[in-house]
């Protein structure tokens, strides 16, 4: 017995964190994606599971498919042109034309996500979060840092954030996301690869920039006030 999964081909992009499951098996019929040897049972793969499945089977000695809790089967395995997962799906390769050198072997999307995280960063304006700092508590400067871009644009990160005016984000690994989105399908995240200590800062509509971590420095009251543009 084996599970078995399809995918559509839209989804393909998905299986790059794959690549490392023994056994695992992909093949194409037309516009779907086909996996099987995902075994019976057991604690379920992380990678696998997080995968936007369309049709979920249990294939028997037989080669016999039975939709997820059904007993009745509806149909045989295709025969289709099995390959090892490391084969069909192709190398990564680095995105050149992205800033920051980083490597992202497929294209980012965003949507609407229905789970409500707690913000972690702020983007706003110099002006703003000087006014901010000159009457804010010691602590509550004392948790957050801040970079500036040459355009006056601030971003700040910590917890808890000010309340000024701006756009916030939330926290995904190394990557910073709009509020109320998330990576479509989530999987994506296992395959952004970004070099260490830089954070990925994202717009609703999958363009992104990067940040180093070394840009930012602690929210101390001196410091803001010596914060000029012209410095990234």
């Amino acid at each position: 017995m084996e599970k078995i999964l399809v995918l559509e081909n839209k989804y393909g992009d998905t299986l790059g964190g794959l690549r490392g499951i023994p056994g695992l098996k992909a093949a194409t019929d037309g516009d779907l994606i086909w996996l099987r040897g995902i075994a019976v049972g057991g604690t379920p793969d992380k990678r696998i599971a997080s995968l936007p499945v369309l049709h979920r089977y249990t294939a028997d000695p037989v080669e016999r498919l039975f939709p997820d809790q059904q007993k009745t089967p509806t149909g045989k395995l295709p025969k289709l042109d099995w390959q090892p997962i490391k084969a069909f799906v192709p190398i990564e390769l680095p995105v050149s034309a992205m800033p920051g050198k980083l490597f992202l072997p497929v294209t980012i999307r965003l949507s609407r996500s229905a789970v409500v995280q707690e913000v972690f960063a702020l983007m706003t304006d110099l002006k703003s979060w000087k006014a901010y700092a000159e009457t804010a508590a010691g602590t509550r400067l004392q948790t957050l840092s801040f970079a500036v871009s040459g355009k006056g644009e601030v971003l700040v990160i910590g917890r808890p954030l000010p309340q000024l005016p701006g756009k916030t984000f939330w926290p995904r690994d190394q990557m910073l996301l709009p509020s109320g989105y998330d990576l479509d399908p989530p999987v994506l995240g296992a395959l952004a690869e970004a070099p260490k200590e830089t954070l990925m800062l994202f717009e609703p509509d999958g363009n992104w920039q990067a940040i180093p971590i070394a840009h930012f420095q602690p929210a101390r009251r001196s410091a803001v006030r010596l914060t000029e543009t012209g410095h990234d």
